[in-house]
């Protein structure tokens, strides 16, 4: 009798550990799976962020560039002697 009560007992305790291991299984899961999502959104996050940097930087290049400079009219003073010597 002895042996089947520590049997019953072992199984017992045995199945506690089971049911603890898939409870921990299943919280590991689930923090996983909010994890994947986080991540995903982190990636969105950083596509736009370059997309922003890759058009602020195509913007500052634009201004830069000297064909975007603005071509200053020439001075009065040049027009004015280029009329008199005619």
């Amino acid at each position: 009798m002895l042996l089947n009560s520590t049997g019953v007992i072992a199984k017992s305790q045995h199945e506690e550990e089971s049911a603890l291991l898939r409870r921990k299984v299943e919280e590991l899961n689930k923090n996983t799976a909010r994890l994947i999502v986080e991540a995903g959104k982190l990636i969105q996050e950083s596509k736009q962020l370059i997309q922003e940097s890759k058009q602020l930087s195509a913007q500052v290049k634009s201004l830069e560039s000297p064909s975007t400079k603005p071509k200053w009219p020439p001075s009065t003073h040049y027009q004015a002697t280029t009329r008199s010597s005619d």
